[in-house]
């Protein structure tokens, strides 16, 4: 196994992984992460699932501001992305890597409509079938893959110009902010008339624009393909089982899993929003969410139930260490991880036991995960867990107060069901490898 997957499998991955292209976007989203996480908290706040708590700030008349700040953070994912893939390609090149993303943010939106459909009627009483307006719709989810696709070919085009030294070149003492602008002159006209160029193609050929088209051909069938109970298993499978060989399944995973799941939870807020505004309560928003086309795989459901207490959630390991172990080893080890456990992070349980490249726990290592995932999945699917909305929490918050905030009292509760499964299924296992190192301890005393 290890002489296949170590040898033929891993380089392939790792090859994957290490491509100019999944570089820039991996490291392009991390920018649109504190906008997610500001704007999360003030969802929350303006959606409090406690009903008097939702009053009193419903009567403080600060609802309105609270909802601009959420949707001028939280709803402009799409459009950062574009800026921060851009941005990350120009600067793993070694080129100013400002102008780069600024060019993608005026690609990005040549992509998408200018004119927004809404039902109103003119000064004469004429109706008004479509009016001028930036529609934020493309700006969130449904304009994810399109972002990401604009900071792309932003990047690839602006390194291609650069790297051949096609440039205004400034003399010596020009201001670096002057030269750098004017570095990026040939390359912004180049990129932006190709832009122009695929907009009026795609309205040639199909009457919509090219964010349209992107979302209808390729976005929407691969979140149509991650929200499968198949879907869910490979991608959330695949963490632990490279984590095991040692390599950090989650920055692997996360690569193709990350926009699918930020689209998912951006178009399920969509979707609340929309339903709200139509009179529903919180309550009754929330539970209409999976008849109304919203999506499970979503990045608060994935931070609830997709690594807790850790990739391969080793909370049942670290109990058995803690609680019930013979050896030594086992028991200083499940000291040192019982902490970081709590938070998330297991470093020192994958790699101080060892799990990583331990054929004794292979096993439970990839299926704790994968019973909480699946598991959740079916709960989620026949509607005991709330779909979840746009409020998420930072990936290092501990168990059951993600489920609460993310899931509601369900999600907890599930949680704590997961956690208890993943004792028993480590039990077998670590029984075994706890028994072998506390005879060796033996015969070395």
């Amino acid at each position: 196994m290890q002489e296949f997957f170590g040898n033929k499998v891993l380089p392939a991955v790792m090859w994957f992984v290490n491509t100019k292209p999944i570089r820039a976007i991996k490291d392009g989203l991390v920018y649109s992460m504190p906008l997610i996480i500001v704007g999360a908290v003030y969802l929350l706040l303006f959606q409090l699932p406690v009903q008097a708590l939702a009053d009193m700030v419903t009567a403080t008349g600060f609802v309105p501001a609270l909802r601009q700040g959420y949707t001028s953070s939280f709803q402009i994912v799409a459009l950062i992305a574009a800026l921060g893939i851009a941005y990350q390609w120009a600067k793993n090149d070694g080129f100013e890597p400002l102008s780069a993303g600024i060019i993608a943010i005026a690609l990005f939106l040549i992509f998408i409509p200018s004119t927004v459909t809404v039902d109103l009627l003119d000064a004469e009483g004429n109706a008004v079938t479509s009016v001028a307006g930036l529609n934020k719709t493309w700006l969130a989810g449904q304009g994810m893959i399109g972002g990401i696709i604009a900071g792309l070919l932003t990047g690839i085009c602006y390194s291609w110009f650069l790297h051949r030294d096609i440039r205004i070149k400034m003399p010596d003492g020009v201001p670096d902010g002057v030269a750098a602008a004017f570095t990026g002159l040939i390359p912004a006209a180049a990129i932006l008339t190709g832009g122009i160029v695929i907009y009026h193609i795609c309205l040639l050929i199909s009457g919509g624009t090219p964010i349209e088209l992107i979302y209808k051909f390729l976005q929407a069938p691969l979140q149509s393909l991650g929200d499968t109970f198949v879907g869910v298993a490979i991608l959330e499978g695949l963490v632990p089982f490279l984590w095991w060989f040692g390599v950090h399944g989650a920055t692997v995973v996360n690569s193709v899993a990350d926009p699918i799941a930020t689209s998912n939870m951006l178009i399920n807020q969509e979707i609340f929003d929309r339903l709200t505004a139509e009179g529903m309560t919180r309550s009754q928003a929330i539970a209409a969410l999976g008849a109304n086309g919203a999506h499970i795989f979503t990045n608060p459901w994935r931070t609830c139930f997709h690594a807790i207490t850790g990739s391969g959630i080793t909370v049942g390991m670290v109990i058995y260490m803690v609680f019930f172990a013979k050896s030594e080893q086992f028991k200083t080890v499940g000291k040192l991880g019982i902490g970081c456990g709590i938070f998330n992070i297991n470093e020192p349980i994958l790699f101080g036991t060892p799990i990583v490249m331990n054929p004794k726990l292979f096993i439970p290592f990839v299926l704790a995960p994968l019973f909480s995932n699946l598991s959740a999945y079916i709960m989620t699917a026949i509607g005991f867990i709330p779909y979840t909305t746009g409020v998420t929490v930072p990936w290092t918050t501990p168990p059951i107060v993600s489920g609460l905030i993310c899931c509601g009292w369900q999600g907890a509760l599930w949680q704590v069901v997961c956690l208890v499964a993943s004792f028993f299924i480590y039990l077998p296992f670590a029984r075994s490898v706890d028994n072998e190192l506390y005879e060796n301890e033996q015969a070395a005393a």
